[in-house]
């Protein structure tokens, strides 16, 4: 398939993730539509109305990537795929999805949940990770569906043949670049651990030195460097993926994916990721997630970054760093909904978008 027409939004989903990409088959000029997470439960239905309202009443969503077992990732798809279920207002009938299923990949699809205020561990089933209050959970509604023969289900691994997990989706256009199976097999125990998940110090103190400088060619921040790495095992699974349309751009998309993330990618893929385009920065631009040696290997020329504010994840010293190596940087709460085409005109009511400096 030939692509040199594409479109890429960013919603404005505050601390929460919700991309699509909406592309053309330069041969038959067929659209294509995918969805890389989905925001929290209540953007599920800004989705849809975006697709109608943008893209057209009679599309689809041929595929839909969940990252990571976090809410902010999966919730909106949560409820698109009810919808699916239910023929719902905002049916979109999703036909494809790319999710890694932790019981797979543990004893009896159970993981030990240790429970912070009182210090005990139980067994619970590894799927509860995609629990949703007053809902079903996530992986129940795919497993409605794909009896009912109206979704295929994909497991995204860089190495995925392996399991023989290859989609038929998967081809030049989307490489899956992390996690490899064995990395999040070695993962899942720890997912629901509150100890692992709730001393991340996500919020940054902004009042610190957040200079970024160049020492031989190369960006160095202290701030950075000195920043602990993202201790959550379920960010630490987030699924990489990369978009590589014909014109030779690459669009990398991280989930919250942290160092040790990236330290775990395969040496051939880790240089296809080398001087992108566009990066989706991880976590909402924490600066527990990137440190100097990946960007200065990625090197984006452009970056995107959704969140709320600065101090709530989003960290000045990531902003200082991308804009010394020249990169332009971009985030929902400066701009709000954003959208970087090639070929196709500007969405009604959208105006060039200010970096952030």
């Amino acid at each position: 398939m030939q692509v040199t027409k594409y479109e890429i939004d960013m919603l404005d989903v505050k601390a929460a993730d919700a991309f699509l990409i909406h592309f053309w088959d330069d041969e038959t000029n067929f659209e294509y539509v995918v969805l890389i997470d989905g925001g929290n439960y209540q953007d599920g239905s800004t989705i849809a109305k975006f697709i109608r309202k943008h893209y057209g009443t009679d599309l689809c969503i041929d595929l839909a990537i969940c990252s990571h077992c976090d809410e902010d990732h999966f919730g909106g798809i949560t409820y698109l795929l009810e919808q699916q279920r239910d023929n719902g207002k905002d049916n979109l009938k999703i036909s494809q999805i790319w999710i890694n299923d932790p019981a797979k990949h543990v004893p009896n699809g159970e993981i030990k949940w240790s429970q912070k205020m009182s210090y005990f561990t139980k067994l619970v089933k590894a799927r509860s990770v995609y629990d949703l209050d007053g809902h079903d959970n996530l992986f129940e509604i795919i497993d409605t569906l794909q009896q009912q023969k109206k979704i295929v289900c994909y497991d995204p691994f860089s190495d995925a043949y392996l399991a023989g997990q290859v989609s038929s989706c998967e081809s030049n256009l989307f490489e899956v670049i992390g996690p490899t199976i064995d990395y999040y097999r070695s993962l899942v125990p720890d997912f629901r651990n509150d100890l692992q998940r709730k001393n991340g110090g996500y919020d940054s103190d902004e009042s610190q030195e957040q200079i970024a400088e160049l020492k031989d060619g190369k960006m160095f921040s202290k701030t950075l460097e000195e920043a602990e790495d993202d201790p959550s095992s379920h960010n630490k699974s987030s699924v990489i993926v990369l978009f590589q349309p014909s014109d030779g751009n690459k669009f990398l998309f991280m989930g919250d994916a942290c160092r040790d993330s990236i330290d775990h990618i395969p040496q051939d893929l880790i240089n296809s990721i080398q001087n992108v385009y566009w990066l989706k920065v991880p976590h909402h631009g924490s600066k527990h997630n990137l440190d100097c040696d990946i960007i200065n290997h990625i090197h984006p020329q452009v970056a995107f970054i959704s969140t709320e504010k600065y101090g709530h994840y989003l960290s000045k010293a990531v902003v200082n760093a991308l804009n010394k190596l020249g990169t332009r940087v971009y985030s929902t709460n400066n701009n709000g909904s954003m959208c970087h085409h090639k070929n196709t005109p500007t969405h009604s009511g959208y105006s060039s978008a200010t970096p952030l400096k």
